[in-house]
This record gives structure tokens, sequence and C-alpha cells, in this order.
């Protein structure tokens, strides 16, 4: 019987024994929008063994323009658990995990472990210099990636094996302030397509050891325009999260300053994207009991057994819920009025 991977393994860099490595593989895809959709698909019809997709948002109309694994059935769904259903149709064969949360200094060990590598796919900078510090302390390969207007970037970090002494996301972009959002100036679907098919061969290369071959440096794509560069970057001896800020010896860096991971950044109140949406923690809910609650005085409750949506609000179980609002004061009243402080 032909293997189902079989015109994979005919290539020479992959072959055989490398999708056997394929599927003893474990990824985690941080955010299942635009990218991560494309990724996470490309990576399961590979044979990736086991795959954890996780994002804190829903489903919304205006993301079936380029978030190809999503239709109109889905809107209103977590995303971590509309694309884990996709996914497990697309193969059986392979573990998919959906983790419908968002990943904070608290609980990103029990989130994302220690894969074999990190798909970036987030929209924030915040989850991204977490993600940075996570890999770095504990030794882990990721791939960053980011799409807006018709332009996209891609970046591997890989601090395996002595790889601290590489740079790391905040040595190239710590000055970085997120001044535009896919909402408010747009994105081309196939800016965000081709640089998330890039972004998964990164990790494919990864995963069958093929490490010497994966990017450089900073990749930028142009779609409209067919360009293409690539930027070569440098250590930055003054990173606050792998420069001389903390002790270094020939082989790493002691009592290093992780802002984001020990909690000393970060925001219990998030903007999402600029869509006048935002994202709330709170403490655990019992949705149940909430939502006979809100019936009983005549509020109209969508259940996705993950969380719960009502006027403007979608509220998960831990707590935490989407609020659609035109402030953050606003925002607060409506978790306040049904959820409590």
């Amino acid at each position: 019987m032909v293997s189902r991977y079989n015109r994979q393994e005919l290539l020479s860099f992959v072959g055989v024994k490398g999708q056997r490595k394929l599927s003893e593989s474990t990824v985690t895809v941080f955010g299942m929008g635009a990218l991560g959709t494309v990724a996470a698909e490309i990576l399961a019809r590979s044979g990736v063994g086991k795959l954890v997709v996780v994002d804190r948002d829903v489903v919304e109309l205006t993301d079936l323009q380029r978030q190809l694994m999503y239709d109109e059935s889905d809107i209103g769904k977590p995303k971590a658990s509309a694309a884990a259903a996709k996914l497990e149709k697309i193969n059986s064969e392979i573990k998919i995990v959906p983790v419908a949360a968002d990943a904070d200094y608290k609980n990103i060990m029990a989130v994302v472990g220690k894969p074999d590598v990190i798909l970036d796919c987030t929209d924030n900078l915040e989850t991204r210099f977490l993600i940075n510090e996570y890999c770095l302390k504990n030794k882990l390969a990721w791939v960053h990636a980011a799409a807006i207007r018709e332009s996209s970037q891609l970046m591997v970090f890989d601090f395996r094996n002595g790889g601290n002494n590489l740079p790391c996301f905040a040595c190239v972009f710590g000055a970085s302030s997120a001044a535009e959002t896919c909402d408010t100036v747009g994105v081309l679907a196939s800016a965000t397509i081709a640089v998330a098919a890039m972004q998964a061969t990164e990790a494919l290369k990864i995963l069958v050891g093929k490490e010497n071959e994966k990017v450089k440096g900073l990749l930028r794509l142009n779609a409209w325009q067919n360009k293409m560069t690539e930027i070569a970057v440098k250590k930055n001896k003054k990173c606050c999260s792998c420069g001389n800020k903390g002790t270094r010896t020939a082989h790493a860096l002691i009592n290093p300053q992780y802002e984001y991971l020990s909690g000393k950044k970060g925001s219990k109140m998030v903007s999402l994207c600029g869509r006048n949406s935002y994202q709330i923690k709170g403490n655990a809910v019992d949705l149940e009991k909430l939502k006979k609650r809100l019936q009983r005085i005549g509020e109209k409750v969508a259940d996705f057994g993950e969380c719960i949506s009502f006027r403007n609000i979608t509220l998960f179980r831990d707590g935490r819920a989407l609020i659609k609002a035109g402030s953050a004061e606003e925002a607060k009243a409506s978790y306040s009025s049904y959820v409590g402080s």
C-alpha cells in the first residue's frame, strides 16, 4: 500500500527517514488566524505527529477573507476548536490538541510544554516577546511570521545547541510598536498565505534535521510587487532578553531579565488588533449557571461548549472575556455588569 506521504517521501531532503521524524514531532502553533490556519494545515498534511493549536479569539465574518480553514458555519466559535475539528478531518492519523486560551507568564508552560518547534502566527508583540523569552529560557526553536497590507516577514530563532549566541526577537524588534493592524489598514490574503507556507517550510527543515538550510536573517516579502529580500541581523549586546543585562558566561546567560516571562510586563486587558474588541481576564466562571441566569432574564445565549456568547460578550470558562466596545471603560463596565469585577 502506498503511503499517504509518498509524494513527500520522494523528496531527497525528506525521504522515509525524514517522514518518520515528522511523525514523531510536536509543533505548537500560536494564533489560528490567517497565518496559523495555513501553516497548521500544511504541517497536518505533512504528517507532523502532534499539533497543538493555540488561540484566544473566536471566528468573525471579516476573518473569512483570508483565514482559509473557516467557513460561515464557524462564526462565533473559538478558533482553536474550530481549527482542530477541520484538521482532524484532514488527517486522522495525527494528534490535534486545541487550546482556547490566552498564553501569559502564568500558563505558558502548561500551554506550550517543550515542542520541537513553535510557530508564531500571532497578531501582537506582547505574545511574541513572551514566546521569545520562553524559548530562550528553555532552549527551543521558533519561527516568527507576520503580515500587514501587501507585505510580510519571516525569521527563524533557534536557541537549541548553543543558539543563545544568536540574535533573539527582542534584539531585532525590541523598539517596535504596533501602530498599524490588519483591521485598520487591511491585509492581502496572498501575503498571509505566502509567508505562512514559507513559515511551515522552515519548521519542516528543523523537524527533518536540515537546520543548516533554514533562513539566516530577516526575510521580507511584498506579494503585490513580487519582491523578496533577506536582511542580515546581529545580536544586540544590550538586549533586555539576551544581552549584557544578565551575567554572561562562554555558553549561557545567567540571571537574564525575562520581563514578560516573569510577569513584570504584560496586560490584564488587551485591545484585540484594532477592531473595537477588548480581552479582559477574570476568575473562572460556571458557564452553565450563568447561561441559565441570563436566559431567565430573556437574554439570547449561544453555547459553543468552551464559551458562551451573548450581547457583545464572548465568555470562556476561565473568566476570560472578549468584549466588543467603543472604549476600554465601556468593556470593563459590560464585564462587571454580567460577570462581576
